[in-house]
C-alpha cells in the first residue's frame, strides 16, 4: 500500500563533492527523498525518514569550497544524532512546513 503524499519539494541532497536532483517528499507519516533522473540511476540514494525519529528541523549554513557558492541547507536531525541535508528552494516554508508537522506529532 502506498502511503498518501502531503508535500513534495524539488530538492538535492549532498552525494560526495555534487548534488543528486530529487524530490523530498512529506507524507503522513514519512519525511522521503527520491531521487530523479540520472541521479536514480548514478548516485541515487534514496533516504526515508519517519518522522517519530525525526528529533529537530532546522536550516545550517551550506559547505561550499572557497569559490563555491554556499547555500543554505535544510537540516534533519534524527533521534541517534545523525543530520542529514538537503538544497531546497524555498527554505524558509520547507523549515516552517516540517517543524509545524513536528509540532503536531507531539501532541
Amino acid at each position: 500500500m502506498e502511503e498518501e503524499t502531503v508535500h513534495i519539494w524539488k530538492a538535492r541532497r549532498p552525494v560526495g563533492r555534487g548534488l543528486a536532483r530529487g524530490e523530498l517528499q512529506l507524507t503522513k507519516t514519512h519525511l522521503v527523498f527520491e531521487p530523479k533522473g540520472l541521479a536514480a540511476r548514478v548516485d541515487g540514494i534514496r533516504f526515508s525518514v519517519a518522522l517519530r525519529y525525526v528529533a529537530a528541523i532546522g536550516a545550517v549554513p551550506g559547505s561550499g569550497g572557497r569559490w563555491a557558492r554556499r547555500i543554505e541547507r535544510l537540516c534533519v536531525t534524527g533521534g541517534d544524532g545523525a543530520q542529514y541535508e538537503f538544497v531546497v528552494d524555498d527554505l524558509d516554508e520547507v523549515v516552517a512546513i516540517l517543524q509545524e508537522r513536528l509540532r503536531a506529532r507531539g501532541q
